[in-house]
């Protein structure tokens, strides 16, 4: 290698056979002064994702590096795997079903984490493809350049999620030191970038790029959007509380929910999933197996949801329409 700068892309891909080339490609064609390594993450997939990731690991033995093996690891394991093995300086970070629009895109963010060193996680600016109804909307990341990382994640106006959306991020590989990979992946950690995001806001800061660089798929599959039909909802939502009590442990003087508010979190998500089935004695168990957390806000509100049959179905139609609107927004 030379004396310049090393650029790892980790990309981590599982059952994107259609999505997987136009990635892969838009990594390979970026132009700059810069040594590129892109780090692929095969999670055993069951169509032809692998095959592609050999063809491009064959095609390009100098830069691309592909990990695959003998089982299906999950999101998390998978990610961590890749960053690991990621060399460079600089790391960034796309899924395999999404991709870069300017092919200067690495260029760019590297040069502002030179010129920036306070900087140590830039969020690019990009369009979201709404897949099912083939729409690009560019605005991506907006809240990064208006919003302390962690007054973000630690204060008790947090309503979840991560500062940074979508792929495209690059960051200084210094920061994965902070990461206690082995932990996460042990508590089952639903979230890859949630944990990793409220841990770095300790330690450094976030920017955003203005220029748009990458494009995110949007779809009813994606990792971030897990609907009432997903078979792991409740999984999902229960792991969001623990992921919470795991920053808790780590930052107890920074906790802005008390295991009492986690409690109510995870009873409330699954109240709605009942509700949303229509399932009135479901429902009213889950409140009277609720005692601990019986005065909090959104148990009351169940209470009065549940008052007789049909209050529970209006609450019903009315919970559906809203939840329609957001099923149309997010495919």
């Amino acid at each position: 290698m030379s004396g310049r700068n090393k650029i790892s892309v980790a990309v981590i891909t599982y059952n994107q056979q259609d999505t997987i080339r136009q990635t892969l490609d838009s990594i390979l064609m970026q132009k700059g002064d810069f040594d590129l390594e892109v780090v692929v993450g095969e999670d055993y997939s069951t169509d032809n994702t692998l095959a592609i990731c050999q063809e491009y690991a064959t095609q390009y033995p100098d830069k691309v590096v592909l990990l695959s093996g003998p089982q299906n690891l999950g999101i998390t394991a998978n990610y961590f795997r890749v960053l690991q093995a990621c060399s460079g300086e600089y790391i960034a970070d796309i899924a395999g079903d999404d991709y870069y629009c300017d092919d200067h895109a690495l260029e760019k963010q590297l040069q502002y984490l030179q010129s920036h060193p306070e900087v140590g996680v830039l969020a690019p600016n990009g369009y979201r493809y709404y897949v099912k109804r083939g729409e690009k909307i560019l605005g991506e990341n907006e809240q990064v350049n208006t919003m302390d990382a962690k007054e973000f994640f630690f204060s008790h106006n947090y309503k979840g999620g991560v500062i940074i959306s979508g792929g495209g991020v690059m960051f200084r590989r210094k920061l994965l030191q902070y990461i206690d990979f082995d932990e996460i992946i042990r508590r089952k950690l639903p979230i890859e970038d949630y944990p990793i995001q409220a841990i770095w806001a300790q330690h450094t800061k976030f920017w955003r790029l203005d220029d748009p660089i990458v494009v995110y798929r949007v779809y009813k599959e994606s990792s971030t959007f897990v609907p009432f039909e997903h078979p792991k909802y409740l999984s999902y939502h229960k792991g969001l509380a623990e992921t919470r009590r795991y920053l808790n442990e780590l930052f107890l003087t920074d906790a802005c929910f008390s295991e009492k508010e986690l409690q109510e979190y995870e009873f409330y998500k699954e109240f709605l999933l009942y509700l949303h089935q229509c399932n009135y004695r479901k429902a009213k168990q889950l409140i009277a197996d609720a005692p601990a957390i019986a005065d909090t806000p959104k148990v009351q509100q169940a209470k009065r949801f549940t008052k007789t049959w049909l209050h529970f179905i209006a609450a019903h139609f009315i919970k559906e329409f809203k939840y329609q609107q957001e099923l149309k927004r997010n495919t």
